[in-house]
């Protein structure tokens, strides 16, 4: 059988990722896989499998094999400090919560991937997010929500500019998970049950990713005082890393009631939390770093949405710049935080995704 064409298929070891490779292998292209290698188990704590993501290579080549692909690993660990973790320990020391998911796709599981997807002579690379890629007439590729809500990933894919979407090919937007399983049994894939993963790709069992990261990092924040907006200590905190706007649990505070973060203060190395659940209430947001995909206007009514699994919100969003924009929403949103992204919607078509300032 004549080839399609040469795809690069990013394999993680999951079952998404798996399906989705599986699916281009079907059409008739050639495919390579390629697993990312982010970390090394040298540097480990302890060493166990799990903890260096062995047990994922493991499954991604068996995968590869069981599909009669070849098979390679892209060691990407200085490029996954620099630009994942390092960006991240600097957000959390300056009491920000960032986003590493939407940084390490631009940079890493489509900006290297695609790299070597040219290095090899290839047309573009395959994943296994839940989203759906419309190209249109105009050369330009529409990136639109997947069908199941519960797998809505466009969120995470904010920042990705035309060149990555026009070279992407992600099949399983229109299915929902139990559909993705049921595919990878009929291509006879060992990983079709295997257990959903929700740990960040750099942690340890037992342990927070901001845990793990102090570790790695001398220039822990020290600790400090957590108090009241009317300035009261009604308790101490081992770093401001530990805590995001929202936060209700992990703080040790007790108030008598829930107590929420409602500020994090670098320059005083203070924690602010409230009892009043109002007070995470707001309605505005500046958002920099703007990746515009489409732009509607100067001034345009769009849904937004500020977190994973949160409904996306009426908001009127007024351009700054190239890059820059205020967003008002037409009803109160809780816990707009500094250093996540948010993703503008029209209908399910995204239209931009920038950084919360």
């Amino acid at each position: 059988m004549t080839k399609k064409g040469k795809l690069i298929a990013a394999m993680s070891g999951g079952v998404d990722s798996s399906v989705a490779a599986a699916h281009y292998v079907k059409l008739g292209y050639e495919v390579i896989g390629i697993t990312l290698k982010l970390k090394s188990c040298d540097d480990t704590k302890e060493k166990v499998k799990s903890c260096c993501g062995v047990d994922d290579n493991i499954q991604a080549r068996m995968a590869a094999k069981k599909l009669g692909i070849k098979h390679y690993f892209l060691d990407v660990r200085e490029q996954f400090k620099e630009k994942i973790l390092d960006y991240t320990w600097d957000e959390y020391t300056n009491g920000r919560t960032p986003n590493p998911c939407a940084r390490c796709n631009y940079f890493l599981k489509f900006g290297a991937l695609l790299d070597y997807a040219d290095k090899v002579g290839a047309d573009g690379v395959i994943t296994g997010h839940y989203a759906v890629l419309e190209r249109g007439e105009d050369g330009n590729t529409r990136l639109i929500r997947g069908d199941d809500d519960k797998k809505n990933q466009t969120y995470f894919l904010c920042l990705l500019e035309q060149e990555h979407l026009n070279r992407s090919y992600m099949p399983l937007g229109k299915l929902t998970k139990p559909e993705v399983r049921e595919m990878a049994r009929e291509f006879g894939l060992a990983n079709a049950d295997k257990t959903e993963s929700q740990d960040a790709c750099f942690g340890y069992k037992g342990e927070t990713f901001t845990t793990t990261l102090s570790r790695r990092y001398d220039n822990v924040p020290p600790a400090g005082d957590i108090i009241t907006e009317d300035g009261k200590v009604v308790g101490k905190h081992n770093g401001i890393h530990h805590f995001t706007i929202g936060q209700r649990k992990g703080h040790g505070v007790a108030l008598g009631k829930p107590a929420y973060v409602i500020k994090i203060e670098k320059e005083t190395n203070q924690v602010i939390v409230s009892t009043d659940s109002s007070r995470l209430m707001k309605t505005t947001l500046e958002a920099k770093g703007i990746n515009w995909l489409q732009i509607p206007g100067d001034e345009f009514e769009c849904t937004a949405q500020i977190r994973y699994n949160q409904k996306p919100m009426t908001a009127k969003v007024t351009r700054v710049g190239d890059t820059q924009a205020n967003v008002e929403f037409y009803e109160e949103v809780r816990a707009i935080t500094s250093g996540q992204t948010i993703t503008m919607y029209e209908g399910g078509m995204v239209l931009a995704g920038g950084w919360i300032v």
